[in-house]
């Protein structure tokens, strides 16, 4: 992971903008404050907001995304007992993304838009740092915790510095070995997205893949034929490949395909065409 700390610590906070521009949120709304709906309750009379990006969601159809982020960084290492300071942070987001549902600039961006039925308003916190050997797995430290339900949002992710390094290396490691193919996610059939006007494949990440651990890429390798890579945080177990293959399946079953599973970016199984069969 050193490497990946060393470029944190040469961007700083300006990694998750490099990350957004990544995964196709660009030009967020950056650096900005929203009163409080209700100083008492919050405690302070405004919310500083590290940037903001709405998008048509292509995991619900007919449905708008608005993200706030939250940049928590730093040069020390993360707390050996992280729960307190996690909740510290959920709290300060689940406080502004309440508010944000009822400022002018939510108003602004429903009254721009008329191609969606409903609206999700969710966070996301980068809890990161640059530190070289700090190793622990902040999201597994957390995973039984029961987050604070004071505050009216639909969600808030969590990314640490072990979650961004997988995606920043699962993309620039498609993008190094298909360079100049056009580069799309693949999104899964969430059983909400089944309509014909929702697509299959764009150049944005959905907010709902910073939960997983499997990442669908999909190049356009030929004019008539496409590669799925499945990027997995996962080791590399006999039960594991056969649920990846059983996904890949379903993901190619509407259009002829090569697939690469890779796991950990080190162990990569090529399957030709949709039928299943190892080359």
């Amino acid at each position: 992971m050193g490497e990946f700390s060393k470029r944190i610590g040469d961007i700083g906070e300006d990694i998750v903008v490099e990350f957004l521009a990544l995964i196709g949120w660009h030009q967020p709304v950056r650096n900005f404050d929203i009163p409080s709906i209700d100083s008492e309750k919050h405690g302070k009379q405004t919310h500083g907001i590290d940037a903001y990006i709405n998008y048509k969601s292509p995991m619900i159809s007919r449905t708008l995304e608005n993200i706030l982020i939250s940049v928590k960084y730093s040069k020390d290492k993360y707390p050996n007992a992280p729960v307190e300071k996690f909740k510290d942070h959920y709290r300060d987001l689940g406080m502004a993304i309440e508010s944000f549902k009822k400022s002018e600039m939510r108003v602004k961006t429903i009254n721009n838009r008329s191609d969606f039925e409903t609206t999700f308003d969710r966070g996301i916190i980068f809890w990161l740092n640059n530190v070289d050997d700090d190793s622990q797995d902040i999201l597994q430290k957390l995973s039984k915790l029961e987050a604070p339900k004071d505050f009216n949002h639909d969600g808030i992710f969590l990314v640490d510095n072990r979650k961004i390094e997988f995606f920043f290396n699962a993309i620039e490691f498609v993008k190094r070995k298909y360079p100049n193919k056009e580069i799309q996610f693949t999104y899964f059939n969430t059983g909400l997205n089944s309509d014909n006007d929702t697509p299959k494949n764009g150049t944005i990440m959905p907010v709902q893949y910073l939960a997983s651990n499997i990442l669908p890429i999909r190049v356009q390798t030929d004019t008539d034929k496409n590669t799925l890579v499945l990027c997995s945080r996962e080791n590399f177990e006999e039960e594991e490949l056969i649920k990846l293959i059983g996904l890949a399946k379903n993901i190619t079953a509407n259009y002829q395909s090569n697939t690469i599973i890779d796991f950990q970016l080190k162990i990569l199984i090529l399957i030709s065409g949709t039928n299943g069969k190892n080359k």
